[in-house]
């Protein structure tokens, strides 16, 4: 009986060994740092972003992607994931992007004076790669909400930005995935400007 479990066990190391060939690379991806136009001068003093909100999906690092003749069902690549959660990477890009810009003397991702003037909340709406054979169509949507502390004043908007390839490359759509990014925060900034 024991000869018999040791060729068993032998014979399934060596089918793993050497049936399924290499093993697949796993491949991680990271958003390139947002840069935005600095401004003349300051405008707030202090404003707080507070951690991103994501639900769902949203929540893991794979990839997510939607075939276009299929509008309805999120799908996940294997082997290809987010260095970090989506949620992460937007709050570092809101943070890179709202600090280069000078709107405010200080960007934290925590309260650092007793009332900022600004508190900034953000929600994913999506994040994901639309594809449609060799072309692909990167989203990025999120619903930002801007609380003013000393009056109590509140704004909600939609942000959606969407970047075109030509190309099924993963690097290429990482980089496309910044962009967008960069875009919303830009236009983030143009709002805030005007809130002043």
């Amino acid at each position: 009986m024991i000869r018999l479990i040791v060729v068993l066990l032998t014979a399934g190391l060596a089918a793993c060994s050497f049936g399924g060939g290499i093993a697949p690379q796993i491949h991680y991806y990271r958003l390139p740092v947002i840069t935005i136009e600095k401004q003349p001068q300051s405008h707030y003093s202090e404003i707080l972003i507070r951690p991103v909100k994501a639900s769902g999906l949203y929540h893991e690092r794979a990839m997510l992607y939607i075939a276009k003749e299929k509008p309805l069902e999120l799908k996940r690549y294997h082997y290809r994931f987010w260095a970090q959660p989506p949620a992460e990477l937007i709050h570092q890009g809101l943070y890179q992007g709202l600090s280069a810009s000078g709107l405010a003397k200080q960007v934290s991702r925590k309260p650092v004076m007793q009332s900022p003037d600004i508190i900034i909340d953000t929600d994913i709406t999506s994040f994901e790669r639309i594809i449609e054979g060799s072309k692909v169509e990167v989203r990025v949507a999120l619903e930002v909400t801007l609380k003013r502390e000393t009056d109590g004043s509140q704004w909600t908007k939609q942000y959606q930005s969407i970047e075109q390839l030509q190309t099924s490359d993963i690097h290429a759509s990482a980089e496309a995935f910044g962009r967008a990014l960069q875009e919303i925060i830009s236009l983030l900034v143009e709002d805030l400007l005007k809130k002043v």
